[in-house]
This record gives C-alpha cells, structure tokens and sequence, in this order.
C-alpha cells in the first residue's frame, strides 16, 4: 500500500476513479493507496471500451485537470515517446479553465504586494481577459498612465499541482514498469514536467526570462519585447507592459490596415533562429497568440513561461546533424548520436542507419521551398523512438517550439517554407562563428583551461607519487570476464613456468654430454639422454598446447 495525507486522499480519490472510468486498471491495481476504497467497476462502460486508447487518454487527462492537461499538451509534441495515435488525440486537448472570483484575486494581489489594487492602479478591469491552468489576465492602468497586464496565480493552485505531481511520479514508475522494453525513461520525463511546471507557478521566473529576451532584442527594430513593473510584482502576482497590437490568430485584421503577412512571418521565423543560434534561449511557446503584429514589419513575443536553453554540445549536434543532412553523411549523423549517448545497447544501429539513409535520399534532391520541417522532425523522432534512440530532452522541446512556430507561420502565409530560412541562417550562423572576435574569444577560453590544467597537472602528479610512496594506490578492475581473465593468466603462468623448466633441462643436458658425466650408452651419458627425451616430450606438448589455445580462441 502506497500511504498518502489526509490532504492529498480525496484528490487521490479522484484521479482513481477517473483512470478506472476509462480503462486504465492496470495503473490503479498497481498504485494500491492507502484509505482509498475502489467501489468503481475495473471494467469501463461500452461507450469507452469502443474508444481508441488516444482518445481514452485524452478524455482522461481533460477529466483529472490543470495539471493533467498541461501534461498531455507538452506530451503531444513528443513524437520520440508516444504512438502517433495518441499525439493525434492529444494535440486536441485545450485549456478550458473557468475563471475565479475577483475576491479571490484582489486577497492574492493584497497579501503579496501589501497594497489595495486601487492604491496601485488608476483602473483595473475586474473581467479577466483570460484564465489559464495557473492564473488569470487582467488589463489595468498605472497611476502614471502606462497600459498594463497583470496576471494573478490562482488560489490554492501550487498545493493542488504539488498533490497532482505527487501521484505523476508514482504513476510514472508503473508506467516505467509496465512498459519495461522501452527506451523512454518516464520518470525523468515526469521529473522534468514537473520542474517546468514548478518554474511556472513562480512569477518571478518568467518576469526575468522576459528580461532576459529584452535585453537580447534591445537592439533589434524588428522585435519588442514587453516591460516588468518590478516594484509591484512577485512570485504569484506579474504587471507587465500591455502590447499595442494585433494578435497573428487575427490574420484579417493584420492585412485590413495593410501590413505584409509573409514579412511579418519571416521576422518571426528570423527571430527564433536569432535566439536558438545565437542565444541559445528561445521561447519554447510561440503560437499565434503569443506573437503581437505592431508594425508592417515588426512583431513582439509574450508569455515567457515555458523557455528553452541549448547548451554548446547539443547546438553543435544540431548544426552537425543539418550539415551531415545536407552531406548525406549518415556516418556522421550515428557519430554524432553517439557523442550524446542517445544510442545505447538496446538501439538497433543498422536498421536505423537505414531509414536515416532512406529519410535522406528522399528528401535530398526535393526543392528547399518543398520541404516541411515539422513533418521532417516528426519522421525523425518516430523512427528514433522505434529504434529506441534517446534523443536529449532540449532537442525535443526545441523541436516542439519549430513546429509550433512553423504552424503560426504558415497561417500568416501558406508559402512559408522555414527550411529556406535555415538554410540562410545555418550560413549566417557559421559567418559568425569564424568571425575574427569570435575565433579569439574562443582561443582565449583554450588557452585559459590549458593554463589552468597546467597549473593543477604538476600538483596531481605530486599527489600521486605521494599516495605510491605511501603504498596507497589501489587499482580496481571491473567484474568483466574476471574468471576468464584469471584462468588466462594460470595458463600463461603455466606455460612460462614449464618453458624455463624445458629451457633448464636441455641446458643441463647438453652440458652432461659435453663433460661426459656418469654411466653412458656407447660414448653417451644416460642422464644427458634422458634429459633430451624429457625435452622433447615438454617441447612438443607446449607446441601443441599453444596452437590449440589459438585455435580455441579463434
């Protein structure tokens, strides 16, 4: 039995009940909580039992709530974890949160910004302009006179979402149980839900994420980002600079006062790039209705809650693998999985070296505009998946954010092609890489860690020979074949040990036919003779004994 607070049991009750309505007994059976009695059938009605799994799942997730939700929508874009099926399915899933009382909202903004709502606004719009999983939009006016948004986290809703991940990670160990033949580890995927979603509760994280975007674009006339108000926010309470624009979900809108809907799909596309190569910080949600049209070519992002970060390594995998692409050299793509230890000992290196030589070759003589970058990343997750190749955690949310943003440009502009953007951006990308400031810089941060190891070598080799003249160095060899190596080792002990034996006995024998010592045969002495047969008998049994060695060893 699993045992649970009081605080957590009616909750728990809940989600057991929902995953017995739609047929996911074998989660329940195993996740036996303690003081919860499961009266509901273990067998789902015929409405459900005639459902697809995908749609099961979904309906399940809208059922168990926010958390739920939120779960399932970052768990559509992972076409290297889930069947098709059910992403289709998932994909579907929206936040349809009802709104919460605007009681509620001004005790939140009251206890942690320790003034009324009207000491800090010269208006305040109490009709939420929307409600999400964690909180509430509102559109107010500083005592100044500057338009603002201000989000307000929903009350009770980091307890509820801790009890919610509580149950998650159990559920993800029985999943990870269940499906024992998978390369997916889903508690790590679980874990890092959670560590997303524990960031969102806390408003400060995306005010200095937003901070961060803004000082990357402070220089750029195509791309605004929003203002924080400091001073009147915190962790559940965010003001932010109200954009004065058009949502891109508002296509006619945009073309009704004139503005170029291609452009401002390219700025957009050109400014993602920006921050993954460049940055590598990008915002990991850009949809429709978090991109603003504020000018014939210009754009503004909202909504940092959900960012990616590219380290060096995965941003040189990336490169390595779209220039490897280009190349067909599919070598280099299985090397460069290899470095990030996505293959392991369950991968099927030779299938999936041949759909990475078919996806290839398809695609290769296709023309750039042609070519559909979303469609492409989900081929190639599938086939990862199916092959049971674990690709890191920011490729996957880095290619949910290409899709997303390959979608909400194609809505501004159905000729969109994004590849031929990458491909400018790869060149431009490499310009600046071997720019001479950068090439220094870069040898710079050489020369620096050589400097250092230099430093730190002489010292570790003195700890060394201090440890040997102390007789404190141990070596430890791994049980890998040990008996093997041991019964080896006899062997050659053996063999050495007989051969120094014959090499002394045809020794002394040839000197006791030289010196002519004791009883002899016609002229020969008896010990030098049966010292040579004694030889030749040792000689030709090490001879054969080596040769079958090799043998068997063959």
């Amino acid at each position: 039995m699993i045992k649970t607070g009081y605080r957590n049991l009616k909750r728990s009750r809940n989600i057991m009940q929902i995953l017995l309505k739609y047929g996911f007994s074998f989660l329940v059976e195993k996740l036996k909580i303690d003081g919860i009695a499961y009266k509901m059938p273990l067998t789902p009605n015929k409405e459900i039992q005639n459902m697809r799994t995908g749609e099961r799942v979904r309906r399940a997730l809208e059922e168990l709530g926010p958390t739920f939700v939120k779960l399932g929508q970052i768990m559509s874009t992972r076409n290297d974890i889930l069947d098709p099926e059910i992403i289709e399915e998932i994909s579907k899933l929206q936040s349809d949160v009802k709104s919460f009382d605007i009681r509620e909202a001004r005790e939140t903004f009251v206890s942690e910004i320790g003034l009324e709502i009207e000491d800090v606004f010269d208006d305040f719009n109490e009709m939420p302009i929307g409600a999400a999983s964690i909180g509430q939009a509102y559109v107010a006016k500083l005592k100044d006179g500057k338009d603002v948004i201000v989000k307000i986290q929903r009350p009770n809703i980091e307890n509820i979402i801790k009890s919610d991940l509580e149950m998650l990670q159990l559920m993800g160990k029985v999943i990870e149980e269940y499906y024992k033949e998978t390369v997916v580890d889903f508690g790590e995927v679980i874990e890092e839900f959670s560590v997303t979603i524990m960031r969102e509760l806390d408003y400060t994280f995306e005010a200095r994420n937003c901070e961060k975007f803004r000082e990357i674009f402070k220089n750029d006339s195509k791309v605004y980002i929003p203002k924080v108000y400091w001073n009147v926010s915190s962790k559940k309470v965010l003001v932010m600079e109200k954009i004065d624009g058009i949502s891109v979900s508002n296509i006619n809108d945009i073309k009704k006062i004139g503005w170029d809907t291609k452009e401002i799909a390219n700025v957009g596309a050109m400014s993602f790039m920006k921050q993954v190569f460049f940055n590598g910080f990008f915002h990991a949600d850009p949809h429709p209705g978090n991109i603003f049209a504020i000018g014939k070519d210009k754009i503004a992002f909202i909504d940092f809650g959900i960012v990616g970060l590219i380290d060096n390594i995965t941003l040189n995998f990336i490169t390595d693998i779209l220039i490897a692409s280009i190349n067909k050299d599919v070598d280099k793509i299985i090397d460069s999985l290899i470095e990030l230890d996505a293959i392991g000992e369950d991968t099927n290196v030779r299938k999936f070296r041949e759909e990475i030589s078919f996806f290839i070759h398809y695609y290769y003589d296709m023309p750039i505009k042609m070519i559909n970058i979303t469609e492409i990343l989900n081929e190639f997750m599938r086939f990862s998946r199916k092959n049971k190749v674990k690709l890191p955690s920011q490729f996957s949310l880095l290619a949910r954010a290409i899709i997303t943003l390959e979608g909400t440009a194609k809505k501004l502009n159905p000729d969109f092609a994004l590849s031929t953007i990458v491909k400018e951006f790869i060149k431009e990308f490499y310009l600046n890489k071997f720019k001479a400031d950068k090439v220094l810089l870069k040898s710079r941060s050489y020369i620096e860690q050589a400097l250092t190891d230099f430093k730190v070598i002489p010292r570790q080799i003195k700890l060394v020979l201090k440890h040997l003249e102390k007789n404190q160095i141990k070596f430890t060899i791994d049980e890998i074949k040990f008996t093997n190596l041991e019964k080896e080792i006899n062997n050659m002990t053996n063999k050495l040990a007989a051969s120094l034996i014959l090499s002394s006995t045809i020794v002394g024998s040839s000197m006791i036919i030289t010196t002519k010592t004791g009883p002899s045969i016609k002229g020969y002495p008896i010990l030098g003779i049966v010292g040579f047969l004694i030889a030749t008998v040792m000689g030709m049994y090490l001879t054969i004994s080596i040769l079958m060695s090799g043998r068997n060893k063959r």
